[in-house]
């Protein structure tokens, strides 16, 4: 019987010893899990982030291709300018090319070209070039007293300012 009770003592001793081992595992593999859903949780973070500047890339270049359709013509039509002006002076004289003028002009206005109004408005330098200044009394300082060469909007942006001469007092 002795015998028995020291067999039952060193089970009992290594009882603790194994339940320290199981305790001493199950931290680690605690551990292990707590890096390994960290990791999980950066990961997720990351391809979060990689899907918004994904998204964000999209968008940005489909405005991008948005804008090159817009502005395409934007060469052609600045091309056209000076026939256009040119066309505008002869039709202050003669009917025929006033018919010319106003279906040129009717063509480039539905491909988005407007053109600016420039006199008697105040002076705006995002819209007008001043070449010189006219001293007046009819008109307030600042205000645009004559359109030299017209400006133009293309798609509500200046391709072409406005060339005047700004009232002075």
């Amino acid at each position: 019987m002795a015998e028995e009770s020291d067999v039952g003592s060193e089970e009992i001793l290594e009882e603790p010893v194994q339940v320290e081992e199981m305790k001493a595992q199950l931290q680690e593999m605690e551990s292990q899990l707590q890096e390994a859903q960290s990791l999980a949780e950066e990961r997720l973070d990351q391809l979060m982030r990689c899907r918004a500047d994904l998204d964000n890339m999209m968008k940005r270049a489909a405005k991008e291709k948005d804008d090159y359709i817009k502005y395409a013509s934007e060469k052609l039509i600045c091309k056209l300018l000076p026939v256009l002006d040119s066309l505008d002076q002869a039709a202050k004289h003669d009917q025929g090319t006033q018919v010319l003028y106003q279906q040129l002009l009717d063509i480039l206005k539905a491909d988005g070209l407007v053109p600016m109004e420039a006199a008697g408005k105040k002076f705006d330098p995002y819209r007008h070039e001043a070449l010189y200044q006219v001293k007046t009394d009819d008109l307030e300082e600042d205000t645009v007293a004559e359109e030299i060469q017209k400006g133009y909007l293309f798609n509500s942006r200046v391709i072409r300012f406005s060339k005047v001469a700004v009232a002075k007092r």
